[in-house]
């Protein structure tokens, strides 16, 4: 956003988004069961470490995954918006816009609909099935929301409506969710797969409602200043290429660990390699192997732009 006129009004919040997103990774990352020995084990005094069992739970990743999405979703909506100014109002727009908006709010609240209707109908034990409730009812509030978005955006409250819905849509899907998702896990663990349906499903009609809103809010909006091409820091170019070499790693060590988990086995139960040289790498060894891969990889990509440059090079001389 740096090179956009007009972004200063919203760097301030960039530093809060990031705040954000490095919690969300932070409780993503944090494991559930710890290595401990038995000593450490009984210093603590529990199975679980106190920090790690509220954090490395599927409930508490779930409610900051979801608030990773909308975190990053609303540095889109800054990006979008940067070098924007005054806006002109929704009723500006014709009926054009107003079909287009009743037509995404309708099939978002059917889906929602939809979806809560068979969480109604789902065949479980009448003491499991009680906690599905309160997901039906976070959906149904979910719709509520929505239409009253609508109605706000018909009223020339654009920006009011994407910050109610916004503010909804985080109560429930990460905060009340977050709480729920551990009475749920102690008292009817089956629920939890239903309600990280219905999370995704209030994060996801949030997101697109919002992005509806926000194209027609700010269509033909007075430009503030240009987008200045060309120019970027070199931090950022290296943070690319580290990216780069992070990605390719990654995908090459997990490949090999989902691989890896069936040790000596073609089909894990059914089709053992019987061989006299089978065996499964280590993972250190693993880093070695992907790590040279990725070098070389690297180094083909960089030999390809090179042969590249020189075509450029023999046209620009021709």
């Amino acid at each position: 956003m740096s090179r956009i006129k007009g972004a200063e009004r919203y760097t301030p919040y960039i530093k809060y988004i990031n705040i954000v997103i490095f919690f969300c990774f932070a409780v993503w990352l944090t494991p559930h069961n710890l290595p401990l020995s038995g000593e450490e084990r009984a210093l603590i005094g529990e199975q679980y470490h106190p920090f790690s069992k509220f954090f490395g739970v599927m409930a508490a990743k779930n409610a900051v995954v979801n608030l990773l999405i909308l975190s990053t979703f609303f540095s889109f909506l800054l990006y979008r918006r940067a070098n924007k100014g005054e806006t002109k109002p929704f009723s500006s727009h014709g009926s054009a816009a107003r079909i287009t908006l009743i037509i995404t709010v309708g099939l978002t609240v059917m889906y929602l609909a939809w979806y809560a209707l068979g969480l109604r109908g789902i065949d479980l034990d009448e003491n499991i099935k009680q906690y599905v409730s309160p997901l039906i009812t976070c959906l149904v509030l979910q719709i509520i929301a929505i239409v009253i978005s609508l109605l706000l955006t018909f009223a020339n409250k654009g920006k009011f409506a994407q910050i109610f819905l916004f503010v909804v849509t985080a109560v429930m899907a990460v905060i009340y969710f977050w709480y729920y998702g551990f009475v749920v896990m102690e008292k009817a663990n089956l629920v939890l797969r239903y309600l990280s349906v219905t999370q995704v499903s209030i994060v996801i009609s949030c997101l697109i409602v919002n992005t509806v809103i926000d194209v027609f809010l700010f269509k033909d909006a007075r430009e503030v200043g240009g987008i200045q091409w060309g120019k970027i820091p070199h931090r950022s170019q290296y943070a690319l290429l580290l990216l780069c070499v992070a990605i390719v790693t990654l995908m090459g060590l997990m490949g090999f660990i989902r691989s890896g988990l069936r040790m000596n086995w073609h089909i894990y139960g059914y089709m053992q390699d019987t061989s006299a040289g089978a065996f499964t790498p280590s993972i250190a060894y693993m880093g070695w192997t992907v790590s040279l891969i990725v070098i070389l990889f690297l180094a083909l990509v960089a030999f390809v732009f090179w042969l590249a440059g020189l075509a450029d090079k023999k046209k620009k001389h021709a």
